[in-house]
């Protein structure tokens, strides 16, 4: 049995990691420019995530634990409307990307059970090559397989602009991450060490210049004195669902079967939801006997497809919400909160819902 992995990403290195665990054979197709390449980003990984990659011995080398996360509203920065945490664990773990990959890629190129493929700009090639392998998981959007295959989606576009960049300020504990739902959009707050945190701003509008970002982001920051301010990266928001996860023996994955509104940190939580999934299903099909073919791509299909779904359009609900809160200066969600951040149960399951997703 022989699988094949298409995708500059994260998702792709994880799974390349687990079948190495199950001594299964891997092509991994990669561009030459993925590997060296730099990036401000940083993910916020769920606590139950977490102990799953640290279970797999895959977990990054370096990370930041947030203990609790608090929720604010345009006219209330200085109080928070409602705040998550847990005694017994954390409720974020958070990683640079570019650190998480290098780890990742370092581990991947020890293992005998591992190719990696390098490749040029161009997938023109790879459709053909594809029928030689008895499952193919293709994690990327923009490529010859994914517009030729993957293109009916439901996409919903937020006309908003996500611009990410990294604060170096003064030392601090840093354990609480925080967002702020402003009439421009959501603000995120995310720590990833005593002296370094990672900025978020989903902006409302159009594509903005640097400038104006970093003006609406100072004039909400009342946290931190900021020493330095790194590049600002940006990438357009979309909600997209793609309809059918499955092309032959061709299963889609990662970004290109979900894509969400980046406010409550869940899209890379969601994948490893489906990496957790996916794994189970191969582990049976092993015990049994059974090849690792496109039989496991429909059993995941079936099984994931529909949580996936409710799951985008609960978060979609959520910016939803507070988008609409905000034109009556968040008089809806201060009462509203007021109440629920009383309320322990809500919390309860709102923190496992965060943490576990729908897969419990």
């Amino acid at each position: 049995m022989k699988i094949c992995l298409i995708g500059q990403n994260l998702t792709n290195l994880i799974l390349a990691s687990l079948f190495t665990k199950k001594k299964l054979k891997v092509d991994l197709y990669l561009k030459n420019n993925f590997l060296n390449h730099k990036t401000n980003r940083t993910i916020a990984i769920s606590a139950d995530n977490f102990k799953y990659l640290n279970d797999l011995k895959i977990q990054p080398v370096s990370f930041w634990k947030s203990k609790e996360i608090k929720i604010y509203v345009e006219n209330l920065k200085s109080q928070e409307i409602i705040n998550f945490k847990t005694k017994k664990k954390e409720t974020f773990n958070l990683i640079s990307y570019f650190k998480f990959k290098k780890s990742l890629i370092n581990k991947i190129k020890k293992s005998k059970y591992v190719n990696i493929i390098n490749i040029n700009t161009s997938y023109s090639n790879l459709i053909n090559k594809t029928k030689s392998y008895d499952l193919v998981i293709n994690s990327e959007n923009d490529n010859i397989i994914s517009k030729k295959f993957f293109y009916n989606k439901i996409k919903k576009d937020y006309k908003s602009y996500a611009y990410t960049f990294i604060i170096d300020h003064n030392k601090i504990e840093n354990y609480i991450a925080s967002q702020i739902f402003t009439k421009f959009g959501p603000l995120a707050f995310l720590p990833i060490s005593r002296k370094q945190t990672s900025i978020v701003f989903s902006y409302l509008g159009k594509n903005i210049s640097d400038e104006k970002i970093l003006d609406l982001f100072k004039k909400y920051n009342s946290l931190y004195n900021i020493n330095r301010i790194s590049n600002i990266e940006k990438f357009p928001i979309n909600f997209i669902m793609l309809r059918n996860y499955i092309h032959k023996n061709i299963l889609a994955f990662g970004d290109l079967i979900h894509r969400i509104h980046p406010l409550a940190g869940q899209g890379f939580n969601m994948t490893i939801r489906d990496i957790k999934s996916l794994s189970n299903i191969i582990d049976q099909k092993l015990y049994l006997g059974l090849p690792v073919d496109i039989s496991v791509a429909e059993e995941f299909q079936k099984s994931n497809k529909h949580l996936n779904y409710l799951y985008g359009k609960a978060i979609d609900g959520i910016y939803e919400f507070f988008k609409f809160d905000s034109q009556f200066n968040s008089l809806i969600s201060k009462s509203l909160f007021k109440v629920l951040n009383k309320n322990l149960k809500f919390k309860k399951y709102s923190s496992i819902l965060s943490d576990r997703g729908l897969n419990l």
